[in-house]
């Protein structure tokens, strides 16, 4: 049995040495995800705290694949980071916000830039909230457009809009930083 399974079995057995190397194991991932929505390292803490709490109090939500169970965790922490953000803002997306499906599609035109992926998150943090959620877990987290319209309980369709939207947003935000630099 591997390392992570013996973590397992003494966290399942209450193990408070097993329980801290489980928090060790996982809480940077977790924090992370919640991190990169929330964008407050408070709120990231208690929503990485919270969900390492409901996970080593629920044993019955552990997984003996380590990489399955941090899957879990980070979408637990993001889908807390969002509710977090959505109380914060209370996001209302009105019906007159949505455009035409033609008008959605848009044009994927290519600029001629290459973005690093720091360029990239930096230009998503200065996003508004709605973009920044919606393109972060589809970009970084790799969530389809279903699974994020029912994170945010919205329509998948508004979701492929705002993420279009977030898309030719970012590109505007980075090639105004491009042209600065």
């Amino acid at each position: 049995m591997s390392n992570y399974g013996n973590i397992v079995r003494g966290v399942r057995e209450r193990d408070m040495q097993s329980q801290m190397m489980f928090y060790d194991f996982f809480i940077r991932s977790v924090y992370r995800s919640a991190y990169s929505i929330v964008e407050n390292e408070h709120e990231a803490e208690e929503i990485a705290q919270d969900t390492m709490l409901k996970v080593l109090d629920r044993t019955d939500l552990l997984h003996d694949d380590a990489g399955a169970m941090e899957r879990i965790m980070k979408r637990m922490a993001a889908n807390a980071a969002i509710d977090v953000t959505r109380r914060r803002k209370n996001l209302i997306l009105s019906s007159d916000e949505i455009p035409d499906a033609e008008e959605a599609e848009g044009s994927e035109d290519d600029d001629g830039y290459d973005f690093s992926i720091e360029e990239i998150k930096e230009g998503i943090a200065l996003l508004p909230d709605i973009y920044r959620s919606i393109l972060h877990l589809r970009l970084f987290e790799d969530v389809s457009f279903a699974e994020v319209a029912d994170l945010l309980n919205i329509n998948c369709s508004t979701v492929r809009v705002q993420y279009t939207r977030g898309i030719a947003k970012l590109r505007s935000v980075l090639l105004k930083k491009k042209n600065y630099a």
